[in-house]
């Protein structure tokens, strides 16, 4: 008996001994395919905090995510459901195969024998359940058992398993199921999805009759094996399921698109910002479609963090040409780009804060710019031709900076693409197009001492770092710009007095088709953009009007959440006497405390003032004939030449009169009266800048204006038939 029994462990040993050898024969000859137990898995994009702003299916359309930290109570329930034996076979368990033949064979309904393992197997190559699958399943089983260890194939298990529908995955389920993460999934949800892979479309919880019985049943089996106790089995027995599915989460769209393709999982967008700001675009827009403006967009900078944490590219996907993103989309940007002006000027000294300019018509060529209203003001202070937005000191300013202008600026950063010619004057007014979100980054040089500083845009950085203008220039625009009186204000000044202090700017692009409202502190910068995706007129939409209320708004709500601040004060901004005059008196007259910035020395008014001002000042009683002979000014100005304002040199006029009626009008620094010459014909004398006209035939002709120092200048101009 002793022989025969060592002999039967000598032949199962050889039998054993052969059938390993075999194994790993077929195991070199039919290696598992690896590359289907890590699946590509659906992308989540998750905010500053961790929320998730949206998610995508993989490329088969399947919702997956690795299950990391698989809760172990919800391990417990798998096992005890599907193979309580897990940790103690080596991939088969014979003793539920012949359980399951024995069952198949006597009852009419089915019951399985595979273990995990055989399931891993079966999820890693799906086939037809027959005979010949099974033995090839179980083959697989023992290679996955060989290869990896019982932990690994219970998480290949989490991340594989079929959930119902184009769920796969335990982490995808707890999302779409119970909108929650593993971790914070309660016994009771755990215990109805370790349910679902055995029959994942009858027991799809979406879907699932007797949904509360289905998970009572497996809590239950937590008790008796003394996984839970009473009380928890209580509490998870009470709590109620209904059928349901979440939808995947999709904010922030634009956004979402532009994070999808730079390949981030992890933004520094912020969905409460994202809230509070489409929120606000949607309750303006909605008031303003009785103005024939349909579309919005927006977008909140981090000026310390210097990246976008909120960004609203169209209010509503419903509204017409919704799918569009207007944070991108180039535009007319109208007078937002005129702090940039003044903060230029204020590093090349042509003004302080306080200094006086001269609203009043001027002539640049064949361009004169005039104001929203058509008025002219007059003598205001430089802060308050910035924050009543006058265009015409706007254009005097940007043209007297000469090549240090608003256009260089923009150039330096690639922002313009034709040469300065093609803008003309008006760029001071917003002709170029410039973006949403490129206007957005260029305000946010007043909150960083006047450093363009890299963008990061939902993993894209805009790589533009440079010093664009001092930090003293900065902090005084930003001051000037935080002054907006309630003149300027109107009717949204109650909106205006109670919000923090911040920088402000509108500005109402040609047409009024597009209005913008710019807010920045040392916090954040909001722009707001109102107008159609389509580029049609609105009704008399403005900046001011329509578009400020909705800065004021946010920044109240954000002064709630937390603490605000203004701007920095840099170092280097002196406070003295400073005269104010725009015309330079033989003493000064306006002498008051203003800022200044240290080592800028002031220009030197002779140089600067145009002839139009003085007209101006004369005109109005605001300097006399004495003033201008015993100005220090007086010797420069009898040798500029005259500005001849109409018409303007390479004129073309078109006419079906021979006679033709033309506007003579002529400035000349010094002097009551003018002197002007039409081609050869003699000389005639008019009073200085008044309008007179003349007579022109069909053809070309030279008219020349004559001052009473001999100062002369001239213009070509030309009288075609219609």
């Amino acid at each position: 008996m002793k022989r025969k029994f060592i002999k039967f462990i000598l032949y199962t040993a050889c039998f054993c001994t052969v059938c390993f050898m075999l194994f790993l024969l077929l195991d070199y000859a039919y290696p598992l395919n690896k590359n289907m137990l890590k699946r590509e898995n659906s992308v989540i994009i998750f905010d500053k905090h961790q929320n998730i702003i949206t998610m995508r299916p993989s490329r088969d359309e399947i919702w997956r995510f690795e299950a990391v930290n698989v809760p172990k109570t919800l391990k417990d329930s798998v096992l005890l459901f599907e193979d309580r034996y897990f940790y103690y076979h080596f991939g088969f368990n014979p003793f539920s195969m012949l359980r399951s033949l024995f069952h198949n064979l006597t009852h009419k309904n089915r019951i399985g024998a595979s273990t995990i393992t055989m399931q891993v197997a079966r999820m890693m190559n799906p086939k037809e359940r027959t005979y010949i699958n099974k033995i090839k399943e179980i083959f697989n089983a023992f290679q996955l058992e060989w290869h990896y260890g019982k932990d690994e194939i219970l998480n290949f298990y989490f991340n594989l398993a079929p959930y119902g529908g184009n769920i796969e995955g335990v982490a995808a389920a707890a999302r779409f199921y119970f909108n929650k993460n593993l971790e914070d999934l309660s016994i009771a949800q755990m215990a109805l999805l370790s349910t679902i892979p055995k029959n994942p479309n009858t027991n799809r919880l979406d879907k699932k009759s007797n949904i509360n019985s289905l998970k009572n049943r497996v809590v239950k089996l937590l008790y008796d094996a003394k996984i839970i106790d009473k009380s928890q089995l209580q509490r998870a027995k009470k709590e109620p399921f209904k059928n349901q599915r979440f939808n995947a989460p999709f904010n922030a769209i634009q956004y979402s698109q532009i994070a999808l393709k730079n390949g981030i999982s992890n933004s520094n967008l912020d969905l409460n910002m994202q809230k509070i700001l489409n929120t606000n675009l949607k309750i303006t827009a909605n008031s303003l479609i009785q103005k024939k403006a349909h579309n919005a967009a927006g977008i909140i900078i981090d000026n310390q963090n210097m990246s976008v944490i909120a960004y609203v590219g169209s209010h509503s996907k419903n509204a017409p040409d919704g799918e569009n993103d207007g944070v991108l989309m180039k535009r007319n940007v109208g007078s937002t780009l005129k702090p940039f002006i003044f903060s230029l000027a204020l590093d090349e000294g042509l003004i302080t804060p306080k200094m006086q300019m001269i609203d009043t018509e001027i002539f640049l060529g064949e361009y004169a710019p005039k104001n929203y209203d058509s008025e002219f003001l007059g003598l205001v202070s430089a802060t308050e031709a910035l924050a009543l937005s006058l265009n015409i000191p706007s254009v005097n300013l940007n043209n007297k900076l000469g090549e240090n202008s608003l256009y260089e600026l923009l150039k330096k950063l690639n922002l313009v693409q034709k040469n300065k010619e093609f803008y003309g004057e008006s760029i001071a007014l917003g002709s170029g197009e410039i973006s949403l979100l490129n206007l957005a980054h260029l305000y946010t040089v007043y909150a960083n001492e006047g450093r363009l500083k890299p963008l990061e845009v939902a993993g894209k950085i805009i790589d533009k770092d440079m010093q664009l203008i001092s930090p003293q220039s900065a902090f005084l625009t930003a001051k000037m710009l935080s002054s907006a009186s309630r003149a300027y204000l109107g009717m949204v000044w109650e909106y205006a007095k109670d919000t923090p202090q911040i920088a402000f700017k509108t500005g109402t692009s040609y047409g009024s088709r597009d209005i913008y409202a710019i807010g920045v502190n040392k916090n954040y910068t909001i722009a707001v953009w109102f107008g159609n995706f389509n580029g049609k007129k609105t009704d008399n939409l403005s900046g001011i009007h329509d578009a400020s209320k909705s800065i004021f708004d946010i920044f109240k709500l954000l002064a709630q959440r937390e603490n605000l601040s203004f701007i920095t004060k840099p170092k280097d901004i002196l406070t003295e006497p400073t005269c104010l005059d725009a015309f330079k008196f033989k003493e000064c007259r306006n002498e008051q405390e203003d800022e200044r910035i240290k080592g800028v020395l002031l220009k030197d008014k002779c140089k600067i003032i145009r002839s139009e001002e003085i007209a101006f000042l004369i005109q109005n009683n605001q300097i006399s004939k004495d003033d201008l002979t015993q100005s220090p000014c007086y010797e420069d100005f009898k040798n500029f030449r005259p500005l001849i304002a109409s018409p303007f040199d390479n004129q073309i006029l078109l006419s079906d009169v021979n006679q033709t009626k033309v506007m003579l009008k002529c400035y000349a620094y010094i002097g009551d009266e003018i002197y002007y010459k039409v081609d050869e014909k003699e000389w005639q004398k008019i009073p200085n800048s008044s309008p007179n006209d003349i007579f022109l035939e069909f053809g070309k002709h030279k008219i020349g204006c004559l001052d009473e120092n001999s100062n002369l200048s001239e213009v070509n101009i030309e009288v075609r038939r219609f």
